[in-house]
């Protein structure tokens, strides 16, 4: 079994593009479901967060892989990701879970909130079968290694997200008077949550907050004392009264638009976390206001950046010693399944033996079980060569032959088979 990786992020990828490329729940479960159908590809898991758009797939042709994904992208998203759209296969796929897990390959180095975005990623899939033994196997392990590089490296000693950056935006924006500016937050998922607890942290002392519905707002009014819900027809009408609107809903449109927009009487900043974008564009152009989006904070100054690029260097050289534990255990993975299969072969061709004989001999309780012993045994004796032999292997290559002298003996042990954890 073989990692693919494919999709587009925001090294290269413009945000108007990215937005082309994004999943929300439903279409995400629909992606992969789409994907399962085709012959060559076993398992799926999709990660789709406001910097990138990527699909990680199990299976045996690599390269057929990779260009069914790419087709996925242009007919199912859009023709316009063609020149942004990457493929990545086997260790090469494998060192970018990693470099995305752990952070080295987000727009903030180091960055929090990516490692519960791909644990997230993970369950959505596995909730719908989308992945089974091999993807589980690649997703845990990153988790893990992430935690402990996290743990060991301190690549963030605070936390790190684009939440936590939008807000030490504004406190450098106001540095003497930003505990008293109104900010309302839209959306109270995960980013506004984590907008409000970096508030609370940093003394903002007048947050407001407000989402479409209000399944959330309890537990945001225990992390911030002070903070004030509104409903959110409401929130045109609290806009003149704002420092500034932090916005992180996972709504597919717009949810703030030029020609509704209220007078202002004075300076407003809208910092857009959403992907799909939540501020319309125009909003931009309102005497007044100045507009960020998720691309502006690529050029955020940020105070610990040489010692997180230092700490990232020694993480990468981990990631490739990962890459190669990993690797063994996919070799030896095989070698396993195959031997669980030929005992599986060797019992069933067995039982159907012993089945046939004593349907047509006429033999007494104790004979009977006589013949069944001397026939398993010798049918267990029959695999127990190639055992040994498939427990002898130590290279890929000599794995993969012995795969297609197993399968030509036994074509009932397919390559699906040889897996174990395939679709069914």
């Amino acid at each position: 079994m073989k990692l693919v990786a494919v999709g587009i992020n925001h090294k290269d990828t413009p945000l108007e593009i990215r937005e082309k490329g994004a999943f929300i729940h439903r279409t995400l479960n629909e992606g992969i479901r789409t994907l399962l159908n085709e012959n060559d590809i076993a398992e799926a898991i999709i990660l789709s967060t406001c910097n990138r758009s990527e699909i990680y797939v199990a299976t045996r042709n690599a390269d057929a892989a990779g260009e069914i994904l790419k087709e996925f992208y242009l007919k199912n998203k859009s023709d316009q990701l063609e020149p942004y759209l990457f493929i990545k296969k086997e260790r090469a796929a494998m060192v970018h879970l990693y470099e995305v897990v752990t952070g080295l390959d987000s727009m903030i180095l180091g960055e929090d909130q990516i490692l519960g975005q791909v644990k997230d990623a993970l369950e959505k899939s596995q909730a719908i079968k989308g992945c089974g033994k091999y993807l589980t196997k690649m997703f845990r392990e990153a988790i893990t290694f992430s935690k402990k590089v996290k743990t060991e490296y301190k690549i963030s000693e605070t936390p790190l997200s684009l939440s936590s950056t939008a807000v030490k935006h504004v406190k450098r924006q106001y540095p003497e008077d930003y505990g008293a500016k109104k900010i309302l937050i839209i959306g109270s998922g995960k980013m506004g949550e984590l907008a409000l607890r970096y508030m609370k942290a940093e003394g903002f002392q007048n947050p407001y907050m407000t989402n479409r519905t209000f399944h959330n707002m309890d537990k945001c009014e225990a992390i911030h004392e002070n903070v004030k819900t509104i409903h959110y027809e409401n929130r045109y009408d609290l806009i003149p009264e704002m420092d500034v609107i932090i916005s992180a809903t996972a709504s597919p449109h717009v949810i703030l638009k030029a020609d509704e927009m209220p007078e202002l009487t004075k300076p407003l900043t809208v910092i857009d976390l959403a992907l799909p974008r939540d501020i319309e564009e125009a909003v931009g152009n309102i005497a007044g206001v100045e507009l960020l989006t998720i691309d502006d904070f690529r050029e955020i100054i940020d105070e610990t950046m040489a010692y997180r690029l230092k700490v990232a260097a020694a993480i990468s050289g981990e990631i490739q010693h990962e890459i190669d534990g990993l690797l063994s255990w996919v070799t030896h993975a095989k070698v396993d399944n195959m031997v669980r299969d030929l005992n599986e072969t060797s019992r069933q061709l067995a039982e159907e033996t012993i089945e046939n004989l004593c349907g047509r001999l006429s033999l007494s309780e104790k004979e009977e079980t006589y013949l069944s012993k001397i026939i398993r045994s010798k049918f267990r004796e029959m695999v127990m060569p190639p055992i040994k032999q498939l427990k002898s292997l130590d290279t890929e290559e000599e794995i993969i032959r012995m795969e297609k002298t197993v399968t030509y003996l036994f074509p009932g042990m397919n390559e699906k088979s040889l897996w174990g954890d395939q679709k069914k």
